[in-house]
């Protein structure tokens, strides 16, 4: 929270509560975040001739200072390193902070610079402010008040210690490493043993000597580059290393040159053309107040575009109940700003009657808040379920849950806890939830509202309350971006063939067959095929494993049960199918023909699908293996023979463990053959597709395989139960733990359909 200090007539309101006691006081003003440090001044050394006062303004001395977003005092250090000097080279001078009226300003602190760990400058009265000169002449009035503006802020906690630009700091200290003096005010209390007048300054007094002609684009000591500048000037060649003194001379000498350059253009679309002579040259002079003029627009904007983002925070942080949205100021962008948001809510306690909505109307108006509701706990679990870093969360979040079918006004139940959902079902179900407890809350939303001692006043309502619904269809599409972020590697070399409509046995031709089409003479019948011995058998069979959101959980607000554990289920489910394709080639199971899936030519089989021997992956290698895969014949004759067609099969993908996967993204991602006695050779495995599997280290990490498209011809088929393509839920309540459970079902089977397409090579 802020605190307002009020004033009337430079004087501190009784009733408005006190600063802090010690050597420097802070307040917090609700309009601008201003901190204020209390510093002396003596009237000895007033100046009659102009009406001023030198002083220290601040120093690197620790203050004690109230941390709004700790709730403690910390000692504050300004560094003056961070010190962003006014734009007008001058600050308001005021009469006890108040700025409601010019009537309270007293004149203009002017002659700011920093010297070693000091803010010096020197106070100048106006003629209207005699009252006040004359306190300070006679030596009644003796201490200042700085006031300046926090821009960035570094923590360092108790017990650690941290190097912040060059020096070690020990905690607890809070270090402003870029900070704005806004104003300087005349106090009546306050004291700093480091703030003190400086000496009498004649030349102060006369202020600055007029910069000759030739010395008027010299670099102004104390002059800080700003960091976003400094960074541009970098990027059109100055030298990193540059001091702040060169970097204002090389923007000088690079403006002098850019002007330079268009005086050469300009004079050569004029050449030959006396009556348009080309005009002067920029004087010194006029040249220093374009860069100036260039350096501040480009100040101004920047700021613009830092105060438009801080507003955006800071209205996200009402929304959100964050007290204090200084601290994601640095955060770059409002994307991450939610997200943190998301993780401080995540962790705190929010009491119940987050975001109160009346609710009352007719059923229509019932149904767009339970709309909204819902939506709201849909995209809190979507946006913790999604990988932040994947180019695709956001378009995997709008095709689960489309930005047209989002219900109007969700935004204002975005950041409310477990609880807060709760007790706004309830109310939507006709229960008035005024006087109830935590644990009372959680036990009704969970559906047990009589066990509390309620009675719905909706005569519409049934024993399936809102709170199950809208949690039923966060958990499905929580699940379905867990279960879209596995990288599934079996799709691709592997088919999903036709879903089935029940446990019964599946029957699947083998594509390799079916031989080439023979003769059809007049007058007779087209030749039989005979596939009585060609097909392979196999079952989908159910997985399953559930979960459940006790009363206990959802009193601890446990947010991840319904965003993070259903996201992981569908993982889960995704990674179980995936184990199952890939489980057909190291088990490498019997086949049909009564012959095992990798096999060299024996019985039945007439050409071998497995090469034994050292044969790591290489462009050689690749050449006998893609041999024994474009030889492959149809299925034999009856009579067991080997059949006549060449089915032409190409390879397409190269599989591997991951113990293999560098030498094989080598092999195909090398322009040129990567064999060492091969130069400049044409590589033929960049036209293959890499697959590198990890389940298949635990068979052999050294065997790789190649496989055609099973658009060509199958290899593997994964078949789910019609309806269970993507995994499903089924829920129900357990009256005696108290929980609503969700069982995460998965049925389907993958079965080796045929060994054409397939070619192992196990490089033992």
């Amino acid at each position: 929270m802020t605190r307002k200090t009020r004033r009337r007539n430079g004087r501190r309101n009784p009733n408005s509560p006190r600063p802090l006691e010690g050597a420097r006081a802070a307040t917090v003003e609700t309009r601008e975040a201003l901190n204020f440090r209390e510093l002396s001044v003596r009237a000895a050394e007033v100046n009659e001739a102009d009406r001023s006062v030198g002083a220290v303004f601040a120093s690197e001395a620790p203050v004690p200072m109230f941390d709004f977003e700790r709730w403690e005092v910390i000692p504050e250090v300004l560094l003056m390193s961070g010190m962003q000097a006014p734009a007008r080279g001058q600050l308001p001078f005021l009469n006890s902070h108040s700025r409601s009226s010019i009537d309270d300003q007293l004149g203009s602190g002017r002659q700011i610079s920093t010297q070693n760990d000091e803010l010096h400058g020197r106070l100048f009265f106006s003629s209207t402010a005699e009252d006040e000169f004359t306190k300070v002449r006679e030596g009644h009035v003796t201490d200042v008040s700085l006031g300046y503006e926090n821009q960035q802020v570094r923590h360092v906690p108790k017990g650690r210690t941290e190097k912040i630009n060059g020096r070690s700091f020990a905690g607890p200290v809070n270090v402003v490493t870029k900070w704005r003096p806004r104003e300087i005010s005349l106090v009546p209390i306050g004291a700093d043993e480091r703030a003190t007048l400086r000496g009498y300054d004649p030349g102060a007094l006369r202020g600055p000597k007029p910069a000759s002609p030739n010395k008027s684009l010299e670099p102004r000591e104390g002059l800080h580059v700003d960091p976003e500048l400094r960074a541009e000037l970098i990027t059109r060649g100055m030298p990193k290393t540059a001091s702040d003194a060169e970097a204002q001379r090389w923007l000088l000498d690079d403006f002098k040159r850019r002007k330079d350059a268009q005086a050469k253009r300009r004079a050569t679309r004029q050449a030959g053309d006396n009556t348009n002579p080309n005009p002067p040259p920029l004087s010194p002079e006029a040249l220093a107040k374009l860069v100036g003029e260039a350096t501040q627009r480009a100040l101004t904007e920047r700021e613009e575009r830092q105060r438009a983002f801080r507003e955006e925070i800071d209205e996200i942080c009402l929304l959100a109940g964050v007290r204090d949205g200084k601290r994601f100021y640095e955060h770059a962008d409002l994307k991450a700003v939610r997200a943190a948001i998301l993780d401080e809510r995540a962790k705190q306690t929010p009491q119940v009657g987050f975001a109160p909505v009346l609710i009352s109307g007719d059923g229509a108006q019932l149904d767009k808040h339970r709309g909204a509701v819902g939506t709201a706990l849909v995209m809190r679990c979507l946006e913790n379920a999604v990988d932040p870093h994947e180019k695709q969360s956001a378009e995997r979040i709008e095709r689960i849950a489309p930005m047209a079918q989002r219900a109007a006004g969700w935004e204002q139940f975005r950041y409310a806890g477990l609880t807060d959902l709760g007790v706004q079902c309830l109310q939507m179900d006709g229960f008035d939830t005024r006087g109830l407890t935590r644990e009372q809350i959680a036990i009704a939303a969970l559906g047990w509202p009589e066990k509390v001692g309620l009675r719905s006043s909706n005569p519409a309502y049934h024993t399936t309350g809102s709170f199950p619904l809208i949690t039923a269809d966060a958990i499905n599409k929580s699940m379905q971006i867990g279960y879209e972020q596995f990288p599934a590697t079996w799709r691709g070399p592997f088919r999903q063939g036709t879903s089935a409509q029940d446990f019964k046995n599946i029957h699947r031709l083998r594509l390799g067959a079916v031989p080439n089409l023979q003769d059809w003479p007049d007058d007779s019948d087209p030749a039989q095929v005979s596939l009585a011995d060609a097909d392979e058998v196999y079952a989908v069979e159910a997985k399953s494993a559930y979960f459940g959101l006790s009363y206990r959980l959802m009193i601890n607000d446990d947010m991840d049960v319904l965003s993070r554990m259903p996201a992981m289920f569908g993982n889960a489910a995704s990674r179980t199918v995936n184990a199952g394709a890939w489980a057909q080639i190291t088990g490498n199971p019997t086949m049909g023909d009564k012959v095992a899936l990798f096999s060299a030519a024996s019985g039945a089989r007439k050409r071998p699908n497995l090469t034994t021997g050292a044969l790591a992956p290489s462009v050689a290698n690749l050449q006998v293996l893609t041999n024994l895969m474009m030889q492959m014949r149809g299925e034999n004759t009856p009579e067991g023979a080997e059949g006549a067609d060449i089915l032409s099969l190409q390879p397409k993908f190269i599989i591997g463990p991951s113990a293999l996967r560098t030498t094989i993204q080598q092999l195909v991602r090398s322009v040129y053959d990567p064999a060492p006695n091969a130069f400049m050779v044409f590589n033929p495995a960049n036209e293959l597709v890499v697959v590198i599997e990890p389940l298949l280290d635990a068979s052999s990490t050294t065997a790789w395989y190649l496989a055609a498209s099973p658009t060509q011809i199958d290899t593997v088929e994964v078949t789910f139960l019609q309806g269970q393509e993507t995994p499903v839920t089924r829920d129900w309540v357990d009256e005696k733990t108290l929980s609503h459970n969700w069982a995460v079902l998965q049925t389907f089977a993958a079965k080796a359909l045929n060994h054409r397409g397939l070619q192992k090579a196990n490089n033992a």
